[in-house]
C-alpha cells in the first residue's frame, strides 16, 4: 500500500475507504478484520514476528446542542520491528520482508530526524 499526502486533509493511505462505525463493538469488529488481515511469519528471533506495520485511524464527531460539531482524529500506529538478518535465520520472501520493514523504519527515522533538526533550528 502507498502512503499519499493530500494538500488539505494530510496522509492517506492510497486505495483504502473510511468505514462509518457507531458503537464500539463496530470498531472491535473492525479491529478483528484488520488483525485477521495482517501478515505475521515465524523468524528464528520470534514465533509470530509481524510482517507489516498497522495504522488505525479514528475519526470522532460530535454534535453540539447548538447545532455545531466538534471532531477529533486519532491516530494509532504500530510498526513491525527491525531484525537483524543474521539473526531472524530469514530467507527468501522473509528475508526481503525484513529488509523492506527494515528500509521503511530507516526512512522514518531520518523523517523524524529532519523534523526534529528544523524544530531545534527554528526554536
Amino acid at each position: 500500500l502507498k502512503v499519499r499526502t493530500h494538500p488539505a486533509h494530510g496522509p492517506y493511505v492510497d486505495g483504502l475507504k473510511p468505514c462509518a462505525v457507531r458503537n464500539y463493538d463496530e470498531v472491535a469488529r473492525l479491529m478483528d478484520r484488520g488483525t485477521q488481515a495482517r501478515t505475521v511469519a515465524a523468524t528464528a528471533m520470534n514465533a509470530t514476528s509481524s510482517r507489516a506495520h498497522t495504522i488505525v485511524e479514528l475519526r470522532v464527531r460530535r454534535r453540539e446542542a447548538d447545532g455545531s460539531e466538534v471532531s477529533s482524529k486519532i491516530s494509532l500506529v504500530d510498526l513491525a520491528g527491525s531484525e537483524r538478518s543474521a539473526a531472524t535465520g530469514a530467507t527468501g520472501a522473509r528475508l526481503k520482508e525484513g529488509a523492506a520493514i527494515n528500509k521503511s523504519l530507516s526512512a522514518l527515522g531520518n523523517c523524524i530526524a529532519a523534523l526534529a533538526d528544523r524544530a531545534t533550528k527554528a526554536g
